[in-house]
């Protein structure tokens, strides 16, 4: 077990994907925006056996998990508060950018005129856009799960490609645990999507991105490919769709700028380490 525990890509997949379905099942009776805790769940089962908990020395992923165990709180207390719009994405602002300068201050502080201003402010403009992006979509839950899913998985095998197994690997968390999520909503009716799992869901995803084109090789550009996903989720579907063909087409329509953030870190990075 000890073997089989220890494979990445069962940590990355199998065990997202196993521990959110059967978090959702059990929350899913409980009503309101509590199932969204599976997503939750299901990404942090794989953090304890990739990276585990410990938070000293602070380095960038562990800050990574440290900001999403905070997202989840701030959006619990978010749903509670149902702030209007224009309440809500100053807050989404100030919270995106001040996670994403958090993570990457070290690194920001060795470089110089105006590359330490393009890095800085792209990055907080990548990060503040897929809040604000992938928020719009709340009030249409299977196409805010389908664009994170997404969002999830090309993140994930970009940051793989771009030489950060670890990144990729925990966004590819990430999309497995919102999958299983997708995969709850299509029975019966959508799971509503609260901030409680939208938050932190959509926040890791940005900040993996930019960890990746910091720290490791993913071009800057394979994230103008990403930031579409969100757009793309929007597209009109056939109304006469049942639930599960609506989960497929918003599927299919956005992996396109998923497959398209990957080749361009292929065309740039090459085939990934193995």
């Amino acid at each position: 077990m000890d073997e089989l525990l220890a494979n990445p890509a069962v940590q990355a997949a199998i065990v997202p994907f196993i521990a959110a379905l059967v978090a959702g099942l059990i929350l899913k009776p409980v009503g309101w925006y509590w199932a969204g805790l599976a997503v939750i769940t299901g990404f942090y089962a794989s953090v304890s056996l990739i990276t585990g908990f410990e938070f000293t020395p602070l380095t960038s992923t562990r800050k990574l998990v440290l900001i999403g165990m905070c997202a989840a709180a701030v959006g619990l207390m978010l749903d509670y508060l149902a702030p209007k719009p224009r309440q809500l994405y100053p807050v989404l602002a100030v919270l995106g950018g001040g996670a994403i300068l958090w993570m990457i201050w070290p690194p920001l502080m060795r470089m110089h005129g105006a590359s330490l201003w393009i890095h800085g402010v792209g990055s907080v403009a990548y990060v503040v856009w897929i809040l604000w992006a992938t928020e719009s979509l709340r009030s249409r839950a299977l196409r805010a799960n389908a664009a994170l899913m997404t969002l999830g998985l090309g993140t994930g095998i970009a940051a793989l490609m771009g030489a950060s197994a670890l990144l990729g690997q925990l966004a590819s968390a990430l999309a497995a645990a919102t999958g299983a999520f997708l995969l709850l909503s299509l029975f019966k009716k959508t799971l509503p999507v609260g901030l409680l799992m939208l938050l932190p869901a959509a926040l890791l995803s940005g900040l993996i991105g930019i960890s990746a084109m910091t720290y490791a090789k993913l071009p800057w550009y394979s994230l103008l490919a990403l930031a579409a996903i969100p757009l793309l989720a929007r597209l009109p579907l056939p109304k006469q769709l049942p639930l599960w063909g609506q989960a497929v087409a918003l599927v299919l329509v956005t992996l396109p700028a998923a497959a398209g953030a990957i080749y361009l870190v292929w065309r740039e990075a090459g085939a990934p380490p193995m």
